[in-house]
């Protein structure tokens, strides 16, 4: 494991157990497999605060910066795949 993907990981534990669910998976099984420009893009989402995460992954609240939505959706998309056991 690399020390990017490791540090990425630490950043992904955020105190709350859905925000966990999604984001830790997420890094473990696809961040190496982004792009560049898709892994500082996901960097940057985690520099949101907790609450503002939670809005975005659970309530489906759009993100202000609109870069975020495909990255977003590719997270959900991975989540509900695993989560489903497809």
């Amino acid at each position: 494991m690399t020390d990017l993907k490791k540090k990425i990981l630490w950043q992904c534990r955020r105190g709350l157990w859905e925000l966990d669910i999604i984001l830790l998976p997420f890094v473990e099984k696809e961040f190496t497999n982004l792009n560049t420009q898709d892994q500082l893009l996901f960097q940057q989402l985690l520099k949101y605060e907790d609450i503002e995460l939670f809005d975005i992954f659970v309530n489906k609240i759009e993100p202000q910066e609109s870069q975020f939505i495909n990255l977003i959706q590719l997270i959900l998309d991975k989540h509900m795949k695993n989560h489903n056991g497809l």
